[in-house]
């Protein structure tokens, strides 16, 4: 089975949304929100089709719509909702109009909120390497229950989230073949590894993605890491089985 750990199949237009939700077998997508609207349409996907399931976030993007009174919606999604796995992509992102100190705020909020319900954060994160790990690090002694998602940092950073038995999701921007990531890729030991697409968001060759392109991310994986594909696609689903408890 091919484990797409992070897309947003709620952003999906029709066209392209069809031939992933007639995907029934071999398939398993994590449907990832970045507000309170999509988290609507997250829950309605994962209520309707068994190989879906919901990470419901708010992306930094759109923390200017964020208010105390989401965190209370985003409990009660929660609690009434069986099919929710995780909750991200929250985090951090230069490109957001709202202050850092205003972004780790609202982080710190999820973050509270992951702890509460028991269930594994999902990061994003575009900011100073430092300023990330000194939130987590203000609430978890470890990262067992963090995915830090989209990875394209470097080999040191990727040390510093191993340290704690972090997990790190690889997307599709792997096919760019930016040195950094490919020497990280290579470093991460399987225990510790998951793949995603960041569908429709992260482009494949200057085309949008879908989810089903999750197979060109296991191929890449697989030679990268000189293993064969069965050995990426057990280690991978055994991760994702520990982490959102499928």
């Amino acid at each position: 089975m091919l484990i797409d750990a992070h897309c947003h199949i709620n952003s999906l237009v029709s066209d392209t949304v069809k031939p992933v939700l007639g995907k029934k077998d071999g398939y398993l997508f994590v449907d990832v929100s970045i507000d309170t609207e999509s988290s609507l349409k997250s829950l309605g996907l994962s209520e309707k089709y068994s190989f879906i399931c919901s990470s419901l976030g708010f992306h930094p993007l759109a923390d200017e719509e964020f208010s105390l009174a989401t965190i209370e919606r985003y409990r009660e999604f929660i609690e009434d909702n069986p099919n929710v796995v995780a909750i991200g992509e929250v985090g951090l992102d230069y490109k957001a109009r709202l202050s850092s100190l205003e972004q780790s705020n609202i982080f710190r909020e999820f973050i509270k909120l992951s702890l509460e319900l028991k269930l594994p954060i999902m990061l994003h994160n575009r900011w100073h390497d430092d300023v990330i790990f000194g939130i987590l690090d203000d609430y978890l002694s470890d990262y067992r229950n963090v995915i830090f998602h989209c990875f394209s940092e470097d080999v040191h950073f990727l040390e510093r989230i191993l340290a704690k038995n972090g997990n790190v999701s690889f997307s599709l921007n792997i096919l760019r073949k930016k040195r950094k990531i490919d020497e990280a890729l290579k470093e991460i030991p399987l225990d510790n590894l998951l793949l995603e697409t960041d569908s429709p968001y992260m482009k494949v060759y200057g085309e949008y993605s879908t989810p089903l392109d999750i197979e060109k991310v296991y191929n890449y994986a697989a030679r990268a890491k000189n293993v064969s594909l069965d050995e990426i696609e057990s280690a991978v689903y055994s991760n994702a089985k520990r982490v959102f408890g499928f």
